[in-house]
């Protein structure tokens, strides 16, 4: 099976043409809210009427969000309809917006970087933070290697356009390696598990719960994770929204509904460990109790850092992924942030 090698500058000409297609959507208009290139600016405050039929066209992964708002009970009394899409990575949710099906997505700080140097206008909607280390290098079973370094020559998959890139090229940089010392594998994330089995590829990034049940059944065979696989990411986790969604007044109400309940719901899940396993963990994803216990202990309890800091996080890995070659340039991320959702979430929190 051949599996594409990333090459640093490829991503450029890829970038030029999703903004070439951008510019024609753009171009063609359509939906509902204010006029055509009309942005609130930063001082407006958000809308807070939410007329009725009003509808929030969710792009989930895993279902974490349904499964949070359900669990916490934050989904209960919405003025507006939620509809949840399927998602696997933040890479296809962006392509859904592109297409206009979607309203909000729930990435981490890579998707937003890629969107930004395409030139798609996506803005930042909620802000949480968990782990810098939710991004776990396993092997394949049989491989040896313990540390970064070990995997000199070897072959690393990751999924391009999510937080498996920048946390496999901060791997390399600390280990001192270049991207040229390995052969990195572009898969998606479903098909990482399959391919480390096969022993196509001798490493790979991934994220809970997928790392836990590649490993638990392949650990006597000597699958393992990477030692020095900490600290690698922003640990960001991101409510993200088209402009277009913004600029329409009924819809930037629910979403400023919506991020309020997101906050409330994660403060809840931090207090509520047992419960979150049980509903997501053990009935959700068919992991054990105790499995489950672990991983929300490795994923972390949701901080709520202010924007300032989120955006010096998130400008970090915009930067790791600009010197290794994969954005055409240097991206200045803070104009993806609107600012006007982090007193929403304050105000969440203070409630």
């Amino acid at each position: 099976m051949h599996h594409p090698v990333h090459r640093p500058r490829r991503l450029a000409a890829v970038l030029a043409v999703a903004a070439l297609a951008l510019t024609a959507c753009a171009s063609a208009g359509g939906g509902t809210g204010t006029a055509a290139g009309a942005r609130p600016a930063p001082q407006d405050p958000l809308p807070t009427a939410v007329p009725a039929g009003t509808e929030l066209r969710i792009g989930d992964q895993n279902a974490q969000l349904e499964m949070l708002l359900k669990a916490s009970g934050q989904d209960a009394g919405t003025p507006y309809k939620l509809t949840y899409n399927a998602f696997q990575g933040g890479p296809t949710i962006l392509e859904a917006f592109r297409g206009g099906s979607l309203d909000l997505g729930i990435v981490g700080e890579t998707p937003a970087i890629f969107a930004q140097a395409a030139q798609q206008d996506v803005k930042v909607v909620g802000v949480a933070q968990t782990s810098r280390s939710s991004v776990h290098l396993v092997t394949s079973p049989g491989n040896p290697a313990r540390t970064v370094a070990e995997l000199k020559g070897k072959r690393i998959a990751y999924t391009e356009g999510t937080t498996f890139q920048p946390a496999v090229l901060n791997a390399l940089k600390r280990a001192g390696l270049r991207t040229t010392d390995v052969t990195l594998v572009n898969l998606q994330v479903l098909d990482i598990p399959a391919a480390l089995q096969s022993g196509q590829i001798d490493a790979a990034a991934l994220t809970e719960p997928l790392a836990s049940k590649y490993l638990l059944p392949n650990a006597e065979k000597g699958a393992h994770e990477i030692t020095d696989d900490k600290d690698l990411t922003s640990g960001l986790l991101l409510l993200i929204t088209p402009g277009k969604t913004l600029r329409d007044p009924a819809r930037a109400a629910a979403l400023a509904d919506l991020t309020a309940r997101w906050t409330k719901a994660l403060a809840w899940q931090n207090a509520n460990e047992t419960e979150w396993v049980e509903q997501y963990y053990v009935k959700k994803q068919n992991i054990p109790a105790a499995t489950g216990s672990q991983i929300f202990r490795n994923t972390g309890t949701a901080a709520f850092p202010s924007y300032q800091q989120a955006v010096a996080d998130h400008q970090a890995i915009a930067d790791v992924l600009a010197e290794a070659g994969a954005l055409p340039g240097k991206l200045d991320v803070a104009g993806t942030y609107d600012g006007r959702f982090e007193a929403v979430q304050h105000g969440a929190l203070a409630g």
